[in-house]
């Protein structure tokens, strides 16, 4: 538990999960269903946080670790098809999975508290996929179907957007300072307000140290084991 100005932020719990589903719904469509909440408190309930102010849940995020050569840039693939049962707990990269709250101080609480828990971990990096909220809507505008675009087409638009600063997500993540580092097409699908695409951003954890040999989960044995006869 940590007090972040007036929040309190905990680990989540199963009697946080109404709330939680509740707050996702703000997703719209990306909306993820209770069967999720549960399996991320299976595989890694020490990453699933939850910001509350009053005794209400205002906000909750999830993220895990993983190895760099574990990242696709898809979310399916790189949280286990959503369950995170890919947490790798010596993996050098944070992971966001999911971040939703109902007031921005919540978010900006879960962010911070994210920061403390990093610069004392091994992590190397955050790395963080930004939903592009405004971005089907912006397309629309520029005068282009959002069905019917190419996959250059849509990765052209999407530098646009994000260059011009158009998305009141990215605005916020970079208050927060975060680096943008370039979009991702196809990031998240059925994301329709995004056209399924995502902005990557990462946070460079200024006081990282490499996994000291010491602090290994795994003994090595000298003698080398038998080969097992086929």
């Amino acid at each position: 538990m940590m007090q972040v100005g007036a929040f309190t932020v905990r680990q989540a719990d199963v009697s946080d999960l109404s709330r939680v589903e509740e707050l996702d719904r703000l997703f719209g469509n990306a909306a993820l269903s209770r069967d999720y909440f549960e399996a991320w408190l299976h595989y890694h309930p020490q990453g699933f946080l939850v910001a509350e102010y009053n005794g209400r849940v205002w906000g909750y995020c999830m993220a895990i670790y993983l190895s760099a050569d574990q990242i696709r840039e898809n979310w399916y693939h790189d949280t286990g098809g959503g369950t995170c049962s890919t947490h790798n707990p010596l993996g050098e990269y944070f992971y966001a999975v999911s971040i939703a709250s109902q007031k921005p101080e919540a978010a900006r609480t879960l962010f911070i508290a994210g920061r403390r828990l990093l610069i004392r971990s091994h992590v190397y990096r955050a790395v963080f996929y930004a939903r592009l909220l405004r971005f089907r809507k912006w397309v629309e505008e520029q005068g282009f179907d959002p069905e019917k675009l190419t996959l250059q087409q849509k990765q052209r638009l999407l530098g646009i957007y994000i260059n011009t600063l158009q998305d009141p997500l990215q605005i916020f993540y970079e208050g927060l300072s975060l680096m943008p580092e370039y979009g991702v097409v196809d990031y998240l699908e059925g994301d329709d307000d995004s056209l399924n695409c995502a902005l990557r951003l990462i946070w460079q954890n200024p006081y990282y140290r490499p996994l000291a040999a010491t602090r290994a989960v795994v003994s090595v044995s000298e003698t080398p084991a038998a080969v097992p006869a086929r």
